[in-house]
């Protein structure tokens, strides 16, 4: 009996799992050498311990997002790093530099989506400024046999209308014979198919790209880019010409207004308060409004004229130029037949006189 109670626990030294070592691997003279298996005691560990192959799974995948997070993280740092000091990476809209298109970095704001309602300054990404911005515009000519001996505006800003009764030495076939000032100004000349762009500088003279013979029937995309020094006007994403002013530009805001419906529809007028350079302007969405999104009418059977155009022409004086001019030169015998005709002219026209012979 009192060998049996002064025995030594040998257990330990061979491995078997007993006081303080439960849960350790068996490394010792009875551990299994031809599998690599592990001989366990027959008790049955408790749960919670580290044989939990379900708890072991769950922190494994954690680690391995945790890895994959870290490394998105770095990767992050360092395009941010090479895109601020060395190259551009990442790119506000496309066209512009850099290779990563992020399109909420866009500043540019969409205007005239459905229709071309006058647009308030205060709405506007470009309140406070008079140049270094820029702009798109969808443009349908509509009717452009709508003649008048003004420039038919497509689109202003800040424009002050000339008051119609006021006497003034302004050629009328003029922008400033229409507004008074303004800072920009798109229009159709009186009697063509030529759009003129215009800035007014702080001369009051007036800065015009003319573009000839644009598009009718078929829309097209304008852009203007408004610098400090000059502004330039692009069809279709083609820089079409480039202007640098006499003088600086007028400081002139104020709303953006479309013109005669009459003319042109306008759509998609999308405005940056920056100059954005050509591949910008060549690329900048949304894309071109289709021709059926106007919902234009084709081009009238006949031309429209105003009663301006009418009235600046006088019939009187024109018959009576002709007679003063055909008088000093030309034989009575051609002064009767010129009288002749004349005399016919009378009854298409009212207010004509058929010249003495």
């Amino acid at each position: 009996m009192a060998n049996q109670s002064s025995g030594i626990n040998i257990s330990k030294y061979l491995g078997w799992p007993g006081s303080g070592s439960q849960g350790q691997r068996n490394t010792g003279l009875f551990s299994s050498r031809d599998t690599g298996s592990t001989s366990y005691p027959s008790t049955i560990p408790s749960t919670g311990s580290y044989y939990n192959t379900t708890g072991d799974s769950g922190s494994s995948v954690k680690r391995i997002l945790a890895f994959v997070l870290a490394i998105i993280i770095i990767i992050i740092i360092l395009l941010l790093f090479v895109d601020k000091y060395i190259t551009p990476i990442f790119r506000s809209q496309p066209g512009s530099s850099g290779i990563i298109t992020l399109p909420w970095m866009d500043t540019g704001v969409l205007f005239w989506k459905t229709n071309s309602d006058t647009i308030k300054n205060e709405v506007t990404p470009i309140r406070n400024k008079f140049f270094d911005y820029s702009f798109i515009v969808d443009i349908f000519i509509e009717n452009p046999i709508y003649f008048t001996n003004q420039p038919r505006i497509l689109v202003s800003r800040g424009g002050m209308p000339v008051d119609a009764n006021a006497s003034t030495t302004v050629d009328r076939t003029t922008l400033l014979s229409v507004l008074q000032y303004y800072n920009f100004v798109v229009a159709l000349l009186p009697d063509t198919t030529d759009m003129i762009v215009s800035v007014l500088n702080q001369n009051h003279i007036m800065e015009n790209i003319i573009i000839p013979n644009v598009t009718v029937q078929s829309p097209f995309r304008l852009g203007v880019v408004i610098m400090d020094k000059a502004f330039e006007v692009y069809i279709d994403g083609r820089l079409m010409k480039t202007r640098s002013y006499g003088s600086p530009l007028l400081d002139v805001r104020g709303d953006i207004v479309a013109g005669s419906i009459n003319v042109a529809k306008l759509r998609n007028l999308k405005i940056w308060d920056r100059a954005l350079i050509a591949p910008e302007i060549r690329e900048a969405k949304p894309a071109l409004t289709s021709a059926g999104t106007f919902g234009a009418d084709p081009i009238p059977g006949s031309s429209t004229c105003l009663d301006s155009v009418k009235d600046a022409v006088d019939p009187s004086a024109a018959m009576s130029a002709i007679s003063s001019y055909t008088s000093s030169i030309l034989p009575d015998s051609v002064k009767k037949g010129i009288s002749s005709i004349a005399t016919s002219v009378e009854n298409i026209i009212p207010g004509t006189s058929a010249p003495s012979s």
